[in-house]
């Protein structure tokens, strides 16, 4: 009688062990899309001081995943020259869609937190600072509304303007523009120096809010478009053929 008293008391103490792992809340997420529109080639990104891109090209962005590591820290090597760039530490919320967007040229004639601005000259007394990167975290909201577009200058020294119709929006380096009520697909057009650059954006269907980030490669004016709601979106689709 105690040996099956015993199990009997076993099982039961397994049943609530069971329960109380069930009963734990999973740990909260956050979906990040990590964009590179830095002004050199490749860079290497660490996260944590763990190497999480070996080779992140730019103009590319991650997937926008859901990860439960809601404290960061990251470090932007050159890949070409191994200068490096520490962010401070960035706090995600939990149960958003974010991106990160990392800027700049890693050069050090430009104080922490901003890029070279326009016509900018160098002092008499030359300074030399830590090498020169942004990171710059942007939160997104998923709406039925009419879409909106932002618009992010990352061209060390370049000023942008960015043309929607008849409205001209001046983006300095460093900064963003945010466009709102834009229509689902748009014709835009942008000035850098005395360039002029035609950009075509569809923000239709399920993906909607986008970015454009621009930036500098080889040193001429570039850009890369990239969604701020794409896990969303698939989720969206996912469930329109479940009712289907």
């Amino acid at each position: 009688m105690r040996f099956i008293a015993s199990i009997g008391f076993t099982a039961i103490a397994a049943l609530v062990l069971d329960f109380r792992v069930q009963a734990e809340p999973l740990p909260a997420t956050t979906n990040v899309q990590i964009v590179n529109a830095t002004s050199v080639p490749v860079i290497v990104l660490k996260l944590n001081d763990e190497v999480a891109y070996e080779a992140f090209p730019q103009g590319k962005r991650s997937a926008d995943a859901p990860v439960r590591m809601l404290e960061a820290v990251y470090e932007a090597e050159n890949k070409q020259t191994g200068s490096r760039a520490k962010s401070g530490r960035i706090n995600y919320e939990p149960g958003a869609h974010q991106s990160l967007v990392i800027l700049g040229d890693f050069s050090t004639d430009t104080p922490p937190g901003e890029l070279k601005q326009p016509g900018e000259a160098l002092t008499a007394e030359e300074r030399s600072y830590a090498p020169n990167i942004l990171f710059q975290l942007y939160s997104h909201t998923t709406t039925n509304a009419p879409v909106r577009l932002r618009v992010i200058n990352g061209m060390p020294g370049k000023s942008l303007t960015f043309l929607a119709g008849s409205k001209a929006f001046v983006v300095k380096p460093g900064g963003h523009a945010v466009l709102e009520n834009q229509a689902p697909t748009a014709q835009y057009s942008a000035r850098v120096d005395a360039e002029s650059i035609p950009l075509l954006m569809r923000q239709e269907g399920l993906i909607r809010n986008a970015m454009i980030v621009f930036y500098l490669k080889e040193g001429k004016p570039a850009f890369m478009r990239a969604f701020e709601n794409n896990a969303d979106s698939h989720k969206r689709r996912l469930e329109l053929e479940k009712v289907r």
